[in-house]
């Protein structure tokens, strides 16, 4: 499928950290927000992927006592914003070990984190749906994701 859109649309480039603790995953949301995504954010010029998540992590967390382990998928998320206005963004995932006795707590105002069973990472609406798909396989199988989105 091809489409052209004009260039305005820019392509963003994300850092996220599927953060696990013991056999629980870390998820942020906006308050007050129906759905949760992975922290992380915007890789900035000139910053690699994974100094971009570290940064990430330091600003939405406030912990630096957490390992950024391996990349465990990619996924390409092309949607509508507010109707009007194209999105299209590349999220780069790492699977972030964080250790127990290490506090979970947002330090920006407008998010909070959710501390949710393994087990129960299913029941959660976790946006874009396919990274939440490609998680749900790597959790299963242990292998790397690539997705391709179109919403």
């Amino acid at each position: 499928m091809s489409r052209f859109y004009p260039p305005k649309s820019s392509i963003h480039i994300l850092a996220r950290g599927m953060v696990t603790r013991g056999d629980a995953i870390v998820l942020c949301r906006v308050k007050g927000s129906d759905h949760f995504f992975l922290p992380g954010g915007h890789v900035e010029n000139g910053e690699s992927v994974r100094e971009a998540l570290s940064r990430e992590l330091q600003e939405e967390m406030g912990e630096d006592d957490y390992q950024i382990q391996n990349c465990i998928g990619i996924g390409e998320n092309i949607f509508l914003y507010e109707a009007d206005i194209l999105k299209h963004e590349i999220n780069f995932v790492f699977h972030v070990l964080v250790p127990e006795d290490v506090p979970i707590q947002a330090k920006e105002d407008h998010i909070e984190f959710v501390i949710v069973p393994q087990s129960e990472f299913g029941k959660y609406k976790i946006l874009p749906e396919q990274i939440k798909k490609g998680l749900e396989k790597w959790l299963d199988t242990g292998k790397p994701f690539f997705k391709e989105i179109y919403g």
